[in-house]
């Protein structure tokens, strides 16, 4: 009976330290700080706010002057399949609706669901894309993106 247990708790320890590396919510900020100044820099974005509510490290911006975001990263979500799990969000009216749903189908297959830097940063491509999309003329002219 010994043995089934410590193997019991073995397995549980295991499961605890999971397969994905814990994840600061300092080392979240950080890394969604540099990846939207990246990306989108400061002439075309305010700088995010940050916030944590029930262990998920968010940051709110806003692009090209127009489009509230926010970028969302599990730190610490009771559900470990949520941990690390990355999420982008763009305000449609009166609500966030992932930018997975916005995108055109053949762009779908490219959105990433697991925080790592590069996610990040494929996932912000795929954001200006469909944020570019759009822009008026008159505002792609004052972003000088009228090749994009």
């Amino acid at each position: 009976m010994g043995d089934i247990m410590a193997f019991f708790s073995k397995k549980e320890n295991d499961d605890a330290k999971g397969n994905v590396p814990r994840l600061t919510i300092d080392q979240a900020q950080t890394g969604i700080l540099d990846a939207v100044t990246s990306q989108f820099g400061d002439s075309q974005t305010a700088l995010p706010d940050f916030s944590v509510v029930a262990g998920w490290a968010s940051a709110d911006f806003i692009a090209f002057r127009s489009f509230d975001v926010q970028i969302k990263i599990g730190v610490t979500p009771e559900n470990p399949r949520d941990r690390k799990r990355l999420k982008c969000l763009v305000a449609i009216g009166p609500r966030f609706v992932s930018l997975y749903d916005l995108l055109e189908t053949d762009l779908r297959n490219q959105y990433k669901r697991q925080y790592t830097a590069e996610n990040l940063r494929v996932d912000l491509k795929l954001l200006q894309h469909y944020l570019a999309w759009r822009l008026t003329p008159e505002q792609r002219e004052k972003f000088d993106l009228n090749e994009a």
